[in-house]
């Protein structure tokens, strides 16, 4: 289903044939289905769902990211602190722009994104 987007919210429903590869650096990594890839008067505002099976790769927070664990487990390493962040299915956690991160999907992964700036 295309994504019906009104003045005041936008709704989709995910089906097998609505993703798409989700390229990061000219890489796909994993698979998108977009909710919302605008905000308001052009804000940056990017909603949607994520997949991945495992595999591991570089991820440069390029703006504000929230992310709602859904399935599966991802490991994210943060490059400056050198913390470890753990999400599994019902984990919720935000990461600020400028974050330098590797990911590494352990099992297969899906979360709910919102991407703000």
């Amino acid at each position: 289903m295309t994504p019906i987007r009104t003045g005041e919210y936008a709704r989709s429903t995910a089906t097998a044939q609505d993703w798409e590869p989700f390229v990061v650096g000219g890489e796909a990594i994993g698979e998108v289905h977009w909710i919302r890839t605008e905000g308001a008067e052009g804000a940056t505002l990017h909603v949607g769902l994520w997949r991945s099976e495992p595999q591991s790769f570089p991820y440069p927070f390029t703006a504000d990211e929230t992310i709602h664990a859904l399935d599966g487990e991802l490991v994210i390493d943060l490059v400056d602190s050198g913390e470890q962040v753990v999400l599994k299915p019902g984990d919720i956690a935000s990461f600020t722009k400028g974050t330098k991160s590797t990911w590494t999907v352990t099992e297969p992964f899906r979360k709910l994104f919102v991407i703000s700036g």
